[in-house]
């Protein structure tokens, strides 16, 4: 079942598992602009955090917030490994897309890993770029999904 949570609440997730050795700060929104680039403007967005919940046990989280141009940002996907395969990080990311649309913007995009490209290809997420170096990552990508 996904239902909402708090910051508080996905922070020991993202610090634990998805980014353990991330050198910046890990905050409720980010800077980061589709295709490139930073604006503050971003950060000023109440995020939504959701989680999928198995068994009063968070399988797994993701998050999302408006950012400049009527987009949406998805962020901070990521499931347990012992409950992969299941077809969370897709559900994660349909209800992302969906906040998205409830919010008024006329896309949704992400920067995700190619570990985890197949989640969002499932949830109709189109690649944008090539993939490239991150600072948390081998290997990350735009991709977008427009309404």
């Amino acid at each position: 079942m996904i239902t909402t949570i708090t910051f508080d609440e996905v922070l020991p997730i993202w610090n634990t598992y998805l980014w353990p050795n991330r050198q910046s700060s890990i905050d409720s929104t980010s800077a980061m602009c589709y295709l490139g680039g930073y604006d503050l403007v971003n950060t000023q967005s109440h995020p939504t955090f959701f989680a999928y919940v198995i068994d009063n046990e968070i399988a797994g989280v993701n998050s999302g917030h408006k950012t400049m141009n009527d987009g949406y940002r998805s962020r901070g996907l990521y499931v347990l490994e012992k409950f992969r395969g299941m077809g969370i990080g897709t559900q994660l990311l349909k209800a992302t897309i969906e906040q998205a649309k409830i919010e008024h913007c006329n896309m949704c995009w992400s920067y995700p890993r190619k570990s985890s490209w197949k989640s969002y290809l499932n949830a109709g997420f189109g690649l944008s770029s090539d993939w490239e170096i991150s600072e948390t990552s081998e290997a990350n990508a735009y991709c977008i999904i427009k309404f």
